[in-house]
């Protein structure tokens, strides 16, 4: 059985890689916070304007439970700060093979300069000194959760991408390291 969890930086591309790494493997894809906003009926930018970070990261952390007691085979697009608790990193390093798409912060303010106003934590005429800032706290944290880190390349496509994960992936499920 597979349960593979993307993890990175919000715009590192966690869920188009996802659903092509799915297909791949031919199972199932589960967005994480498309699955909070079909429990709760309501959005993420609605959930942290309304109810706080702090109560949407409890949020994630009871789905994050609950995907890790799935029992069948899945890729899972996680929230780019799902590795802020502890107890998140420790179900994603016992309950997933997890893979960390590592996106240069030039990359990810370049993927997100159109995106920002759906994203809550960068609504904010700062956006790209708070891209920097979320990028230096959580860095550590992501290679603490990580099994495989993915540096994406300049100029590669998703599609090269997620072919260049799979490698990984498999290298792993075969007894390799998988670290890179």
């Amino acid at each position: 059985m597979k349960k593979i969890a993307l993890i990175g930086m919000m715009g590192s591309g966690k869920s188009e890689i996802g659903c092509l790494l799915a297909r791949n493997y031919g199972i199932d894809f589960i967005d994480m916070d498309r699955s909070i906003e079909e429990n709760t009926k309501t959005t993420i930018p609605a959930i942290f304007r309304d109810f706080g970070e702090e109560y949407f990261r409890d949020l994630e952390e009871n789905q994050l439970a609950i995907m890790a007691a799935t029992p069948r085979s899945f890729v899972l697009s996680c929230g780019g700060g799902v590795v802020l608790r502890d107890f998140n990193r420790m179900i994603l390093k016992n309950s997933f093979l997890t893979i960390w798409l590592d996106v240069s912060i030039a990359e990810l303010k370049r993927r997100l300069q159109d995106q920002r106003h759906q994203r809550p934590l960068l609504q904010s005429e700062e956006w790209e000194s708070k891209i920097e800032e979320i990028y230096c706290q959580r860095h550590e944290l992501y290679r603490s959760a990580a099994r495989i880190r993915y540096a994406w390349e300049n100029n590669h496509s998703l599609e090269e991408s997620a072919i260049d994960i799979q490698k990984l992936i498999d290298a792993a499920h075969n007894g390799i390291s998988g670290r890179t």
